[in-house]
């Protein structure tokens, strides 16, 4: 791949006028410093689309999309760094001179390329003893009759290994792997007295992995055994290029489908996902035993803003619906939840009714979330008890309130009172109490938020104190190269979203190969958009270098805030769990691990 020297590309840069290149492709029409125009990269009516003259820059406040001259090009026309400097060099008459790059960002590391291949050398494997042994007979038996064709074996890959614990080692040392890098990779593990290794999965169906190009990055193995000492499904950890919180299962597949249908089918797991696929359900993705990260949804949102979840119909996968949906909905998707009755899982449904009615009756008739969410709090009380019917309006309304629709809050009040007998005027008495509360706390928090620096520049829409302080934090970053190498050696944890977190590891590799700060080439180094937008968008944010150090200060001063705060929801959320589980001693350390967190807040 070519590589443009450093000065040319900022010979291009400055001699690239960003109004006069978007104004090849967007009318725009001058406001006060700034020019504006219809966004070209999401449909609107009425002009959000800015671009900056000063700081050579654009944004839109529609769909939060941000570039400079370099990256608009990149995304209005789809290609690499490399082609949108030639194609801006050509158009400003620079001369550039191209030479071969070395470097790691076009080849990827023989190390990863030998755990991809090693995989896929052991899924071949794995494939082969359950079809073509008697070793695998068993298991092959089993999966028949769970309606599993050879076709469907082939399709999913699903293979078999051995209770031989040495059998992938001894093979993938026969074909030259390094067997510390195959470890590494999840494949082996060493043995206690390291005289070598043997092989994670044993005597197990294997399910491959696949990651967004659709090479296998990792397995889950499910036993045939019943004993409860030993987990029914194992699955590889974490690697180079395996992450839980990125990877969605189905996802390489489920792509062409969902642009196709416009939706994504999201399941509690990949075995659900399986289920429906065989009855044609093909835009399916499922999370691999972990929650719904702010990753998994950047990915689902560039394809659909519409999501459908299933979870299992028992009191877990209920659960898990509703932690699904509200983190979906936080990032702005149009949500629904498809229900299934009876305790019932996908494949149970689909082995009762069949496939027909699993689309129509199940997928294709979802519930939207406050239909849902009134069912959710419907399920534990007997409305026949004045007790349980005053609770069951209480958390209905609770919900209701956060709903900006007159027609939507109308059609659920209607229905409370259809449900439980109260009349809609008392309803709306108590409805109208808990708006104001609402309104009431807006205002404090309002007041709170004004006491933390706010950008000059105007950010994007519902933005949380949490989000600003990370946005101006990363402004600083950006700008100052020691800044950065302090906050590294001392806060290696400290952004809290995911993909602020993936922006600051590659400005430290950013900051070892060039040395000085440059967030205009950084965004440019930057493959993926989202993390190209909220650089450029943190890179417009006003400072203040006079007040820097405080700035700073209290940016992560909120972080650390924030973060002690979800410890203490967690630890709750960990303590009603082990209530429930009659585990009073972990319960009561858990209780003084809260008291603690709750202390630390309050000597801030």
């Amino acid at each position: 791949m070519a590589r443009i020297p450093e000065e040319q590309i900022e010979a291009v840069r400055s001699q690239t006028d960003i109004v006069d290149l978007i104004g090849e492709y967007v009318q725009l029409t001058k406001r006060g410093k700034n020019w504006f125009g219809l966004c070209p990269f999401h449909g609107e009516s009425t002009p959000s689309f800015s671009v900056s003259e000063d700081k050579q820059l654009f944004h839109c406040f529609g769909c939060s999309a941000s570039g400079n001259a370099i990256t608009f090009l990149m995304d209005i026309e789809s290609c690499q760094f490399t082609e949108a400097v030639s194609k801006l060099a050509e158009r400003a008459g620079v001369e550039i001179d191209a030479v071969i790059r070395v470097g790691t960002e076009s080849n990827p590391t023989k190390k990863h390329k030998n755990l991809v291949e090693a995989h896929a050398l052991a899924a071949h494997f794995y494939n082969h003893l359950l079809l073509n042994t008697v070793e695998g007979e068993e298991a092959l038996q089993y999966l028949e009759k769970r309606g599993f064709s050879r076709a469907d074996i082939e399709k999913y890959g699903i293979g078999w290994s051995l209770h031989d614990r040495e059998a992938l080692t001894n093979l993938l040392q026969r074909k030259g792997y390094d067997l510390k890098e195959m470890e590494h990779a999840g494949l082996c593990i060493m043995k206690n007295d390291g005289s070598g290794y043997f092989d994670r999965f044993r005597g197990r169906i294997m399910f491959p992995l696949h990651d967004d190009n659709g090479n296998i990055v990792a397995f889950s193995g499910r036993t045939l055994l019943t004993s409860k000492e030993e987990a029914k499904y194992l699955n590889s950890p974490e690697s180079p290029i395996f992450g839980k919180s990125r990877l969605l299962y189905n996802f390489h597949n489920a792509r062409l489908n969902v642009r196709k249908t416009g939706k994504v089918i999201l399941f509690e797991g990949f075995m659900d996902v399986i289920s429906a696929d065989r009855v044609g359900v093909s835009n399916g993705v499922a999370v691999m035993g972990t929650s719904l990260s702010d990753a998994h949804l950047i990915k689902l949102k560039r394809m659909t803003n519409h999501i459908i979840i299933c979870c299992d119909g028992d009191d877990a996968g209920w659960e898990a619906a509703k932690r699904f949906a509200a983190l979906a909905a936080d990032k702005g998707l149009d949500v629904q939840i498809a229900l299934l009755p009876d305790r019932m899982d996908p494949d149970d449904y689909i082995t009762q009714y069949g496939g027909t009615a699993f689309r129509e009756k199940i997928i294709e008739n979802p519930h939207s979330i406050m239909s849902f969410l009134m069912s959710y709090a419907r399920r534990s009380k007997n409305l026949s008890f004045e007790n349980d019917v005053l609770q069951y309006i209480h958390e209905v309304l609770e919900q209701l309130v956060l709903r900006p629709s007159p027609v939507e809050r109308d059609v659920y009040i209607r229905q409370l009172a259809d449900e439980t007998g109260v009349s809609t005027e008392a309803i709306n008495q108590q409805f109208m109490k808990l708006l104001g509360q609402k309104a009431k706390q807006a205002k404090k928090d309002q007041r709170q938020e004004q006491s933390f620096p706010v950008p000059n520049s105007a950010p994007p829409k519902n933005k949380t104190g949490m989000e600003r302080a990370e946005q101006l934090l990363l402004c600083h970053l950006l700008n100052d190269g020691a800044l950065f190498d302090r906050i590294r050696e001392d806060k290696q944890d400290l952004f809290i979203q995911d993909n602020y977190s993936a922006v600051f590891v590659h400005l430290a590799g950013f900051y070892e190969q060039y040395g000085t700060p440059d967030f205009h080439r950084f965004a440019e180094s930057l493959q993926d958009r989202e993390l190209r937008r909220i650089v450029l968008e943190a890179a417009m944010v006003e400072r203040d270098p006079e007040h820097a150090d405080e700035e700073i200060d209290d940016c992560i001063d909120h972080l650390k805030t924030y973060r002690v705060k979800m410890m203490i929801q967690e630890k709750m959320h960990e303590s009603k769990e082990a209530e429930k589980m009659n585990d009073h001693a972990r319960a009561l350390e858990l209780a003084n691990e809260i008291i603690q967190l709750k202390r630390s807040l309050s000597a801030r």
